[in-house]
């Protein structure tokens, strides 16, 4: 009886995960994260080292003179990507699963909203902050590139005689 309503509900309950796992990760403040030690320790970066492209990202200067900075900021987006990628690949899951014609739509609408929360709930974290932009770049990107790869694979399945 668990065993079924757990393989019925299997992507909820991924999707819920992952929505914790998220959580946790913003409530752990920036210092418990902080990358950089890590790489002054084992990693030898210069600005010569890196790709000579400095913007401005949230009123914060991100260029290749901070060599540590500038590599923690790249993998820490890429993170936001990956992550609200998979939340929203798990979230279409469970509502296909489920039998919502509209799946697509509302498990990326669930991820966006996620991201939404998460980055407000960041925001009231000692030794966090709450960046809007976080939601507009790299965490849609995340979830624009899940529903992309969603629909050229279902489009391939489609296509694939049987």
């Amino acid at each position: 009886m668990i065993i079924t309503f757990i393989m019925n509900w299997k992507w909820f309950i991924l999707s819920i995960m992952m929505m914790g796992i998220l959580f946790i990760s913003s409530h752990t403040p920036y210092q418990q994260q902080d990358m950089k030690p890590f790489f002054r320790d084992y990693v030898t970066l210069t600005k010569e080292n890196l790709p000579q492209v400095e913007f401005t990202y949230d009123g914060t200067l991100v260029t290749p003179s901070q060599p540590y900075q500038y590599v923690e900021f790249f993998i820490r987006k890429g993170a936001h990507v990956a992550s609200f990628g998979l939340l929203a690949f798990l979230s279409v899951m469970a509502f296909r699963e489920r039998g919502q014609h509209q799946h697509l739509l509302l498990g990326s609408f669930t991820a966006f909203a996620y991201a939404l929360f998460d980055e407000f709930h960041q925001s009231l974290v000692k030794g966090r902050t709450g960046h809007l932009i976080d939601v507009l770049i790299p965490d849609t990107s995340g979830i624009f590139l899940a529903a992309f790869l969603f629909t050229i694979v279902q489009r391939f399945k489609m296509k694939k005689p049987r």
